[in-house]
């Protein structure tokens, strides 16, 4: 590390003075006693330099090395100082000077065996350490709870994306199937009255051997047969089981994605939150500014001691160890403020500082979901259902007066005596068929509506919430 040959000089000129006079044998045994004390301090110091520059988390103990080779110094040293002095008498001045000598000697390596430098290095190394192992965990687990949240986040999508289906379903089959079950079945009613209808010829349109008016009576009879009013129930009860099955089904897929959500909520943001906390408490005790309190109170420990060593000479060799030291610390501290950037860079928003609103939206996805929302608002469902009533009520006027057209032309064939009765009976027949078939399209509307309600914007978003996802992160 560049000798301690100052302050060998220093001793060897001090030496010089006060041996005035001593034997030259004296004076060359003290000389190579001076020179033997100096390669041990020396030696020392290059130890407790290599010490701290290969200190690392997996080689700590920095301090303890630091003790045991000032120790084995301070022995070498002492042993130096005893062997050059053994077999000689020496002068007052010479003894005076001689432990003087030893006495700094000893002060010095024993001081600096105390500096907490060593330990605080260590200190700060484990705060790399944990910080560059915090790193790779929490990315791994961060890693980890996206594709856990993708994979609840799928199931939910592929709720919703069913919900969709089912809005597209409702515009293009249900919809139109219900008018077109309606239109036959009231077709299948109108045929059987037609038939009974038909009964009627032109020998009995002519009054021989029949009572036109009681035929007519019968023929328009007000009580519709179990037939036709069978035909009429069948119209309107495929379409009351269609819609009863939907509004099931609806309320069934919202149970499996509420569920799904709660899922998520007690596994991933669970897990989330639970590490974030932890994060947190660890970097609140543990962040940047702590590290340099270590690397300041490293540095000035070692700065105070080299700066209250005995001698000139003394202080110049502990400044320019003290310098190659704080080199060693930053060049550690270099990495622990890299490694600290990097892991804010990473994780700022997500495991530090406030939540950021990307990392909700990874684990919330809420704008995601609205958009697959919209897409099921846009399918035009709702609108669809809450127009049905009123076109299956067309559809029965339109094909009420389409089916029994026929009996409007026996009306007319009739002879006149009869006629009116005709008349009066065939529009009796009609608005009676009219009220069954309303009778029973009302047993549809309450499904019609609730379903409709159900694909209403302001429903979807209640039912298909991320409100509650991301209320739980925190």
């Amino acid at each position: 590390m560049g000798g301690y040959s100052s302050r060998v000089a220093e001793l060897q000129d001090q030496m010089t003075r006060a041996a005035e006079g001593a034997p030259d044998t004296v004076k060359r045994a003290l000389a190579e006693g001076l020179k033997r004390a100096g390669r041990a301090a020396e030696d020392a110091l290059s130890a407790l330099l290599d010490a701290s520059e290969r200190a690392s988390a997996g080689n700590l103990g920095t301090w303890r090395k630091w003790q045991d080779r000032c120790a084995t110094a301070r022995a070498e040293i002492s042993r130096a100082f005893g062997d050059a002095a053994k077999d000689h008498l020496l002068t007052p001045p010479l003894q005076l000077f001689w432990y003087q000598a030893l006495e700094h000697e000893m002060a010095f390596f024993d001081s600096l065996a105390k500096v907490q430098t060593p330990q605080l290095h260590d200190d700060l190394l484990v705060h790399q350490d944990v910080l560059n192992k915090m790193l790779g965990e929490l990315w791994d687990k961060w890693t980890f709870l996206l594709s856990k949240d993708v994979a609840f986040e799928n199931d939910q999508r592929q709720v919703v994306q069913q919900v969709a289906q089912m809005a597209q379903k409702i515009v293009d089959d249900l919809a139109p199937g219900a008018v077109k079950r309606l239109s036959e079945g009231v077709a299948r009613a109108t045929s059987k009255s037609l038939d009974k209808a038909r009964q009627l010829d032109d020998k009995h349109l002519g009054g021989k051997g029949i009572d036109l008016a009681k035929f007519i009576t019968s023929l328009f009879d007000i009580d519709i047969p179990d037939g036709i009013d069978r035909d009429l129930l069948d119209a309107v009860q495929g379409g009351s089981d269609v819609y009863q099955t939907q509004t099931g089904h609806y309320r069934a897929l919202v149970a499996t994605y509420q569920s799904l959500v709660q899922a998520e909520k007690g596994s991933v943001l669970l897990l989330f939150n639970s590490t974030r906390a932890e994060v947190l408490t660890y970097y609140d005790k543990n962040d940047l500014g702590k590290a340099r309190v270590l690397l300041d109170q490293a540095k000035g420990y070692l700065s105070d001691w080299a700066s209250r060593v005995a001698t000139s000479a003394q202080r110049g060799e502990a400044s320019g160890f003290k310098d190659k030291v704080c080199a060693a610390l930053d060049t550690d501290w270099k990495l622990t403020e890299e490694l600290d950037g990097k892991f804010r860079d990473r994780f700022k928003g997500i495991f530090i500082q406030s939540l950021g609103s990307e990392t909700i939206e990874q684990l919330a996805e809420s704008y995601l979901f609205s958009k697959h929302l919209e897409e099921v608002t846009r399918r035009g469902a709702a609108s669809t259902l809450k127009a049905l009533p009123g076109r299956l009520q067309s559809e029965v006027d339109r094909a009420v007066d389409q089916g029994l057209r026929p009996l409007d032309d026996l009306v007319a064939r009739v002879p006149e005596e009869v006629r009116a009765l005709a008349r009066m009976e065939n529009q009796g027949f009609k608005e009676h068929v009219r009220a069954r078939l309303k009778d029973r399209i009302q047993t549809l509307l309450p499904l019609i509506i609730e379903l409709a309600e159900f694909l209403e914007p302001s429903n979807l978003s209640r039912d298909f919430s991320r409100d509650e996802l991301t209320r739980g992160l925190r």
